[in-house]
């Protein structure tokens, strides 16, 4: 480890607290480490980078993207907590495999990047004060090269988000910022847990998504039952075809009124359209995407939820600003954006920061 100039640590779902800020600052103050971390990480320090993605898809474009491949690639690969979100950062380090990989936890260690060498069974809180007395910060470029490249897309992505018409990437950029302190998020699936991987996170906000197996089913369930057990308020941030398919996830008497669901209803599985295909097609519309003109309102009255909705830009920034405001009964908040734009303008994303 001390002898490596390029290390890498690739944290997945954690849960709040389970890296101590002391064993983060030091490892974040190394030039040697770079930090990937993820939306359900639950870290944060400037030194990180938080948005994988915006890092990984840029350089799949380039002309020299085995160069800047190689450059990023790390000798060592320490990671933590559960499974990773992001499919970019799990190509890359199965094609530019690092030396050595180790992973922290105290159950599985999953060999996603086919070259794991140590499993440490312990929790990182008892791993870390053990292994970093005995280590050395090592003299290199490679976390000052590579924040600088984090700081620029940031900076692209500002510009960009100002220039694109409402659609789920503008939508998700002011939902987030409008988190406030001290609520639990729950992201649901596929599309949801995707988008809030391009934004940072505020502190102040414990972020959890049921993984499961990638699948749309069960994000509202979890979410209520998580609620249940929480000191503060919490937020569900669903897609459409997760929300209606766990609909019944509603169906019960524990729901607190500081619930508050953000619906994003694109009238169907929208992230399918980013995938290469027949996006045109009666079998796309109907067995892929799954089309629909479903609304929420009528489940809201069914459960006693007030229902709010917004399908323009002003609409939505003056829902937001009493969304989370005490009520006397849980709300949900329907955002409707357009289907045929929100694949055109993500793709063009990654484009323009290019």
């Amino acid at each position: 480890w001390s002898k490596a100039s390029r290390k890498m640590i690739l944290v997945g779902v954690m849960s709040p607290g389970e890296i101590e800020s002391e064993w983060l600052n030091t490892l974040a103050e190394d030039p040697s480490v770079l930090i990937f971390t993820e939306t359900t990480s639950n870290l944060h320090h400037p030194n990180i980078i938080p948005s994988i993605d915006s890092i990984v898809a840029p350089i799949e474009k380039a002309e020299d993207r085995e160069k800047k491949f190689r450059e990023l690639q790390p000798e060592v690969l320490l990671t933590f907590g559960g499974l990773v979100v992001s499919k970019k950062i799990k190509a890359f380090l199965r094609d530019y495999k690092p030396d050595e990989h180790w992973h922290v936890n105290e159950n599985k260690a999953f060999d996603t990047y086919y070259a794991l060498n140590h499993h440490f069974k312990v929790s990182a809180n008892n791993f870390l004060p053990r292994f970093i007395p005995g280590v050395k910060k090592s003299q290199s470029d490679y976390q000052s090269k590579w924040l600088a490249v984090r700081d620029h897309y940031k900076a692209k992505r500002t510009e960009y988000l100002r220039e694109i018409p409402f659609s789920d990437m503008w939508a998700f950029e002011k939902i987030i910022q409008s988190l406030p302190k001290g609520l639990m998020v729950q992201l649901a699936n596929s599309s949801t847990v995707r988008y809030a991987q391009l934004f940072d996170m505020g502190e102040g906000q414990s972020v959890y998504c049921n993984r499961g197996t990638s699948g749309i089913d069960g994000s509202t369930s979890t979410a209520v039952g998580a609620a249940l057990h929480y000191d503060g308020p919490t937020v569900l941030i669903t897609g459409d075809l997760s929300f209606f398919y766990d609909s019944n996830g509603l169906w019960n008497t524990y729901i607190r009124p500081d619930f508050r669901i953000i619906l994003i209803n694109n009238g169907g599985g929208g992230i399918f359209r980013i995938l290469p295909g027949k996006e045109d097609t009666e079998n796309f519309k109907t067995f892929f995407e799954t089309t629909h003109q479903l609304k929420a309102a009528p489940l809201c009255e069914l459960f006693h939820f007030e229902y709010l909705e917004a399908d323009d830009k002003s609409d939505l920034q003056e829902v937001l600003k009493d969304f989370y405001t005490l009520s006397d009964r849980p709300k949900l908040l329907e955002v409707r954006t357009p289907a045929n734009l929100n694949d055109r303008i993500l793709l063009e994303y990654f484009d323009f920061i290019s």
